[in-house]
């Protein structure tokens, strides 16, 4: 299997969620795929498929050539490649161990013979290493959050779509009455000992969630982002678990997709947008 090297900013190896990644793929990297994918998401296969065709609106974007920024274990990317119209996709992660480690054994599992369709690269969402307009699709599934410049970020993405690209952003949202008193606790709050434990970590490191990468972005915050960036939204919707403290809806007038199995991250829900490049 060929791994592709791109550029990458050395300040994310000092990053304690590069470090964290890193040393979570290494430790799991003799699992065993079911284990992996397990570390990862808490979505099976057939639960990403399902998920990725809750929308025809979002699944009919997936044809020609894309890229999945910061796409983790290339489960997502592997899956979408299923796809006789999708010629080939890049599954672009920093994480070495996990490129390295993970990804042969995902590819292959999910693709077989087809495994040459997810070209693996090791690089960062800011430093695309592609000619302008050179994409048909992109998608992000819990990635960008991550990012400490989102409108960087989406530029950049923009920037090797072709005008009228899609871009798919699977995220968390928080309601656009979250105060910023809130938005700042959640980022303070410190893992515990069992998850330090757990992620190979001594039990009393001090790691708060602003530590270890995370960012918290009301829908408002995300619709900012993709206006300065030259993205039209082409819709928008909430997938949610069917659970007892699914309660509440969304402030942002979204659509709400229920289903049966765990979707993880905040509230155990996740926003879809559908987005456009209108460069």
């Amino acid at each position: 299997m060929n791994i592709e090297r791109w550029k990458v900013d050395s300040s994310f190896f000092d990053d304690e969620d590069y470090k964290l990644n890193n040393r979570i793929a290494l430790e799991n990297s003799q699992n065993g795929f079911n284990e992996l994918t397990k570390t990862t998401s808490l979505l099976t296969i057939a639960e990403i498929e399902n998920f990725l065709n809750i929308s025809p609106d979002i699944y009919k974007t997936f044809k020609g050539n894309g890229i999945d920024i910061g796409g983790g274990d290339a489960a997502v990317s592997s899956i979408i490649a299923k796809s006789e119209l999708v010629s080939n996709i890049i599954c672009l992660e920093i994480s070495e161990n996990t490129v390295e480690k993970w990804h042969p054994q995902i590819i292959k599992f999910i693709l077989g013979d087809d495994s040459d369709k997810v070209r693996s690269v090791i690089g960062d969402f800011d430093n695309l290493e592609l000619k302008d307009s050179t994409l048909d699709f992109a998608i992000s599934w819990d990635s960008i959050h991550h990012s400490n410049n989102p409108i960087k970020t989406l530029r950049e993405s923009g920037r090797v779509l072709k005008p009228g690209g899609y871009f798919v952003l699977v995220d968390r949202a928080h309601n656009n009455s979250t105060s910023e008193k809130e938005i700042q606790r959640m980022l303070n709050v410190q893992y515990s000992k069992e998850f330090l434990l757990e992620n190979y970590l001594p039990e009393d490191t001090i790691l708060t969630r602003s530590d270890n990468g995370e960012h918290e972005y009301r829908y408002r915050d995300w619709e900012r982002f993709f206006l300065e960036s030259k993205f039209k939204i082409e819709k928008g919707f909430m997938v949610r678990e069917k659970h007892e403290k699914n309660s509440f809806s969304n402030d942002a007038s979204l659509d709400e997709v229920f289903v049966d199995y765990e979707v993880g991250g905040f509230e155990r829900q996740k926003v879809v947008y559908l987005l456009k490049n209108i460069k």
